[in-house]
C-alpha cells in the first residue's frame, strides 16, 4: 500500500515536471519563431530603405528635381511629378506600406553622358559608354544639374556600338515601360540633348513592402499574413501566390518619416505620412526626409490563457509621442514580438539636399 502511494506521487511529480517543461518549451519556441520572423522582415526592409534613391541623386541634390515621366502599359504612373526615393503609404488603422525606388546596378552611381541630341522622345539614346546596361535593364535619362524632367525607359536591345558611342534602344513593342507615343503618355515628353545623362537602374524598379493576408483581408485572428515585396507597377491584384513573401506571422507594419529643417541634415521631428504636407510630399518636402522609423509586429500561436499585455509599445515608450497598439482579450492569448529600427536615407544625406 505504501509502495502504491509512493508510486502515485512519483507519477504525479513526473507529469507535473513534464507539463512545466513542455509549457516553457512551447513559450520559448513560439517566441523565437516570432522574433526570427520579425528580424528577417525588418532586415530586408531596412536594407532596401537604406539604399532608396541610389542612382537618382547627384553630388549636389536630386537627379530629378522637376519630376519623372514613368509609364507602365497601359497607363502613365508619373506624369512629370516628383518621385520620392522612399514613400510611406499610410494604412490608417491597419498596416502601412513602404514604396522604394532605387538602382541595383553595379554601375548605377556612374552615369553615361549623351553625346548626340535625340531627334524625338522615342529615338534611341546615344551615350559615350554603355553604362553597364544589359537587355531589359531600366535606365533614367535626365540632365546633369537635375533641372529637367527625367524619363524612365527600358532597354530593349543590348547596347550597340556606333561611331560616336553606344546606342540605347527603348522600343515600345518590347517593353511595358516604353510608351508607343510619348507625347500622348506625358504632358511634357522630353528629347534629351548632348551633355545630358543616363543612369543604369538595373532591375529593381519600384517596389512596395506591405503586410498581405491569405484571404486578402486585414490582419485578424482567423487569417495568416506575411510581409511581402511586390512590383508596385504590376497590374495583377497582389495575392500570396504572385508576390515574394519575406516573413510570416506578421500582423502590423508601421512607419514614420524622420524630417529635418530645410537645408539641414539633422532630424528634429517624426511625422506620420498623413495630411496635406506628408500624405503626398512635394519635391521640397521630399528633400527634408532624412530617415524612416519602422516597427514590425509578429504573432506566435494561440495560448491557453492571456499571456500578453493589453498594449504593445512600438516606439517612444513613456513619451508624449508614444505609439501603441491596443489588444483585446482574444488577442492577448497570443505572444507578440515588436522590433523597431531607424533607417537613414544615405543617398539623400550624401546628396547634401
Amino acid at each position: 500500500m505504501v509502495a502504491l502511494v509512493i508510486a502515485t506521487l512519483t507519477v504525479l511529480v513526473v507529469f507535473e515536471a513534464l507539463a512545466t517543461y513542455d509549457a516553457r518549451k512551447r513559450t520559448t519556441t513560439i517566441g523565437n519563431d516570432a522574433e526570427i520572423s520579425a528580424a528577417t522582415g525588418l532586415f530586408e526592409i531596412e536594407r532596401q530603405v537604406r539604399m532608396a534613391g541610389a542612382g537618382m541623386t547627384l553630388p549636389n541634390g536630386f537627379a530629378c528635381n522637376v519630376g519623372v515621366n514613368l509609364f507602365f502599359d497601359p497607363a502613365t504612373f508619373s506624369n512629370g511629378t516628383p518621385l520620392a526615393p522612399v514613400r510611406i503609404i499610410d494604412g490608417g488603422a491597419g498596416p502601412d506600406q513602404i514604396r522604394v525606388i532605387r538602382s541595383d546596378a553595379e554601375f548605377g552611381p556612374a552615369p553615361a553622358t549623351i553625346v548626340t541630341s535625340m531627334p524625338g522622345p522615342d529615338s534611341a539614346v546615344t551615350v559615350d559608354w554603355n553604362g553597364g546596361l544589359q537587355l531589359d535593364d531600366l535606365f533614367l535619362a535626365g540632365s546633369p544639374d537635375g533641372n529637367k524632367i527625367c524619363t524612365l525607359m527600358q532597354l530593349t536591345r543590348a547596347p550597340q556600338a556606333s561611331g560616336s558611342g553606344f546606342s540605347l534602344e527603348h522600343s515600345s513593342a518590347d517593353s511595358d515601360f516604353n510608351p508607343a507615343v510619348p507625347g500622348t503618355a506625358f504632358a511634357n515628353a522630353i528629347s534629351y540633348d548632348a551633355g545630358d545623362t543616363v543612369t543604369n537602374l538595373g532591375r529593381f524598379g519600384l517596389r512596395t513592402y506591405r503586410v498581405l493576408c491569405g484571404d486578402g483581408a486585414a490582419p485578424g485572428l482567423d487569417n495568416a499574413c506575411n510581409l511581402v515585396s511586390l512590383d508596385t507597377l504590376a497590374p495583377a491584384a497582389p495575392t500570396l501566390a504572385n508576390v515574394e513573401s519575406i516573413s510570416t506571422q506578421v500582423v502590423d507594419l508601421q512607419a514614420q518619416y524622420g524630417v529635418a529643417p530645410a537645408n539641414s541634415q539633422t532630424v528634429n521631428e517624426w511625422v506620420d505620412a498623413t495630411g496635406a504636407t506628408w500624405g503626398a510630399p512635394t519635391a521640397l518636402n521630399q528633400r527634408r526626409i532624412k530617415a524612416v522609423r519602422l516597427a514590425i509586429v509578429t504573432r506566435g500561436n494561440l495560448e491557453r490563457e492571456m499571456v500578453s499585455p493589453d498594449t504593445l509599445v512600438l516606439w517612444d515608450a513613456g513619451l508624449a509621442t508614444e505609439r501603441t497598439i491596443a489588444l483585446d482579450d482574444d488577442q492577448r492569448r497570443y505572444r507578440y514580438k515588436v522590433l523597431t529600427v531607424v533607417v537613414p536615407l544615405i543617398n539623400v544625406i550624401w546628396a547634401g539636399v
